[in-house]
C-alpha cells in the first residue's frame, strides 16, 4: 500500500540562517546543527534513478526492506504509519521508531515525505531502544534524470553512545545508501 497523503507537518526544520557543521563530504554530504537544544542532521546524495522511481519506492518502502543493509524490519501498521527497526552495529541495541508519514510537493518540485513519531497499539514492544522523539523528512528532487535525495532527521540516537559523531555520519551515509539499494541503484555523487 502507498503512504497516504496527509496535511500533517513533520520536523520543524532549522531556520534558513542556521549554522551547519560538516561531518562528511563523500560519498554523501552530511551536516549537523543545533536547533532549540536538539541536534538535527541532514545528508544529501544523488542516486541513479528518476525521481518518480525514488518516490514510488519510498511510498512502498516496506516492500523493499530486504534490499536495505541497515533497516532490519519495516511493518506497515496503517496506510500512513510504519514501524521501522534499524540494525545498530556490534553490541549496541538496535533502534526502532513508529512514524506517521505525510507527503507534499514543494514549489521547487521536490517531493517530500515528512514524518512525526506516534504511539500505535500495533507496534509490539521489543528489545530495541524505541526512539519516541524521532522525526524528519526525505526530499526527492530531479537532477538531470537522476534524484537528489536529502534526508533530515532529529539526530538523537538514544542511549549513551561512545561516539555520537560517528553515529551521525553512519546514519546519514547509510540512509542514502539504503535508499539507493531499495531503488536498485547506487550513489552517484554527493
Amino acid at each position: 500500500m502507498m503512504i497516504a497523503l496527509l496535511a500533517a507537518s513533520a520536523l520543524a526544520l532549522p531556520p534558513s540562517n542556521a549554522t551547519w557543521s560538516s561531518l562528511a563530504t563523500k560519498p554523501v554530504v552530511i551536516d549537523c546543527t543545533e536547533d532549540g537544544g536538539r541536534k538535527v542532521c541532514r545528508s544529501t546524495g544523488v542516486i541513479g534513478v528518476p525521481v518518480e522511481t525514488a518516490v514510488s519506492t519510498f511510498a512502498t518502502l516496506d516492500e523493499h526492506q530486504a534490499k536495505m543493509e541497515k533497516i532490519s524490519k519495516i511493518v506497515r501498521l496503517e496506510p500512513d504509519t510504519l514501524l521501522v527497526v534499524m540494525d545498530y552495529p556490534g553490541m549496541l541495541s538496535d533502534r526502532s521508531y513508529v512514524a506517521r508519514f505525510s507527503r507534499r510537493t514543494d514549489p521547487d518540485g521536490a517531493v517530500v515525505f515528512g514524518w512525526v513519531p506516534v504511539t500505535h497499539v500495533g507496534a509490539p514492544e521489543d528489545n530495541t531502544v524505541r526512539l519516541t522523539w524521532l522525526e524528519g523528512e526525505w526530499r526527492f528532487q530531479d537532477v538531470g534524470g537522476n534524484t537528489r535525495v536529502t534526508y533530515v532527521w532529529d539526530a538523537d540516537p538514544g542511549g549513551n553512545l561512545p561516539d555520537a559523531g560517528l553515529v551521525y555520519k553512519q546514519a546519514g551515509q547509510l540512509a542514502i545508501q539504503d535508499m539507493a539499494n531499495a531503488c536498485g541503484t547506487t550513489i552517484l555523487s554527493p
